[in-house]
């Protein structure tokens, strides 16, 4: 299939293309598709039916191309802008919800738990070219701009350890679940409890999100909330340990680890970095983020990969650096195709684009907030409207492929998508420029 951004000027295929799209007569339903799914790169193109109380209420046998079109749902901004938007603002609600309270089924009164931000990094494998905060110089003598390509690539290839680097991406999510333990340890030792006693107190409810470092090894964002024994409409119920959040979270962090085999097959302390950034989140804290500016910086980075090239597709090492991935990510998935071959690291091979990080790039806990379903769930009826007849609904659909049927389809698209685009940019500004209420 073809992606909309590989068109360049068409040619007289994709020019003959456009005259029968336009010229179909059934071209503003077809249109109507690409704008119902936010003008997808790669829809999804399904062939079914729909059976409302035995009789047939819908066939795509009646659509453009005997198909229906649906988003891809990829929330990868370099494979389609369109479904990572709306995949953000899915993020954004579900995190703000677990900050601010007060709607999507979380109470309001989650607002005065207390709430922490916290940034987990990983160790070094050797030194990287860096950007200092206080305008400093790398250690190569250079003062990078932010966009330099040479950011996070080695000062030194030779002796960088990419295997190591791509090792500890592999075990990152367990030292993510050994550092939720470890904070509940600490926390029951701050406040003179044994573990199973702090569970009559509190929870401990999160939700995170992965992120790639310019160098290729993921960090953790995380929000941290203390509840009650009940969960986020019930407050925590020890003072003493939700004054010591903080500190506790940082004893956590340095606690933390997990004996896993490294790249030789012996068995080493995995740990996180000693980089740990904590901040106040709500809980009366005067000090305290603005709610909505985590939950737009923890939905910014959903969507976003290591590189635009990587992590989006499993491609061979060369194809990936003709693809104009930097050398030093190259080196990573080449590691990790290596490392494939050991048997402690057997199914890494399968993980090599995504330089041996495994987990999930966004996770909560349990009762943290709504869901992606719930909210995905909740839109799907709004676009449809108030559905009242309770007559039994079947439905029968078959896969038939994704992306567009050729670069005319897919220059239209993107037609529609960049139009989209301003239409949100223009009422984001028409809200920003709007008065407060009441003046």
């Amino acid at each position: 299939m073809i992606h909309p951004t590989s068109v360049s000027l068409p040619d007289l295929a994709t020019i003959a293309g456009l005259v029968a799209r336009v010229s179909d007569p059934r071209r503003e339903r077809w249109l109507e598709q690409v704008e119902r799914t936010g003008g997808c790169r790669r829809p999804i193109r399904l062939r079914g039916r729909v059976m409302r109380g035995g009789r047939l209420a819908y066939s795509t046998a009646d659509e453009p191309d005997g198909v229906l079109m649906v988003r891809c749902r990829n929330r990868r901004e370099a494979c389609c802008p369109s479904c990572a938007h709306e995949y953000r603002g899915d993020m954004w609600q579900l995190v703000y919800a677990g900050l601010a309270g007060g709607r999507k089924g979380v109470p309001e009164t989650v607002r005065s738990h207390p709430q922490a931000f916290v940034t987990l990094t990983a160790p070094s494998f050797g030194a990287v070219h860096t950007r200092r905060d206080d305008g400093r110089a790398c250690g190569c003598g250079v003062v990078h701009t932010a966009d330099d390509p040479l950011l996070g690539a080695p000062l030194d290839p030779d002796v960088y350890d990419y295997e190591g680097a791509v090792v500890w991406n592999w075990h990152a999510p367990e030292l993510w679940r050994r550092f939720v333990i470890d904070l509940a340890r600490v926390l029951a030792r701050q406040t003179g409890l044994t573990e199973s006693e702090l569970r009559d107190h509190l929870r401990i409810s999160y939700a995170k999100v992965a992120e790639f470092q310019a160098r290729g090894l993921v960090h953790f964002h995380a929000i941290i909330r203390l509840d009650g024994p009940d969960g986020p409409g019930s407050p925590a119920g020890l003072p003493a340990a939700s004054e010591g959040l903080i500190t506790a979270i940082e004893q956590a962090a340095r606690r933390a680890h997990a004996t896993v085999p490294n790249a030789n097959g012996e068995l080493v302390t995995a740990h996180f970095g000693a980089q740990v950034n904590v901040r106040a989140l709500g809980g009366g804290d005067a000090e305290a983020v603005c709610p909505e500016a985590v939950a737009a910086y923890v939905a910014k980075y959903s969507s976003k990969g290591s590189h635009e090239a990587i992590t989006t597709r499993r491609a061979a090492p060369d194809d990936l650096r003709d693809g104009g991935v930097p050398e030093h990510l190259v080196q990573m998935v080449t590691a990790a195709l290596r490392l494939s071959g050991r048997p402690a690291f057997a199914a890494l091979g399968r993980w090599a684009t995504t330089l041996g990080f495994r987990g999930h790039f966004v996770t909560k806990s349990r009762v943290y907030s709504t869901t992606l379903t719930e909210l995905r769930a909740a839109r799907a009826a709004y676009r449809a409207g108030v559905d009242a007849d309770p007559t039994p609904i079947l439905a029968d659909w078959e896969f038939i492929g994704s992306g567009y049927l050729g670069p005319a389809d897919a220059l239209l698209a993107a037609g529609v998508e960049v139009d989209l685009r301003d239409r949100r940019d223009a009422l984001r500004g028409e809200r920003r420029d709007r008065p407060p209420e009441g003046l």
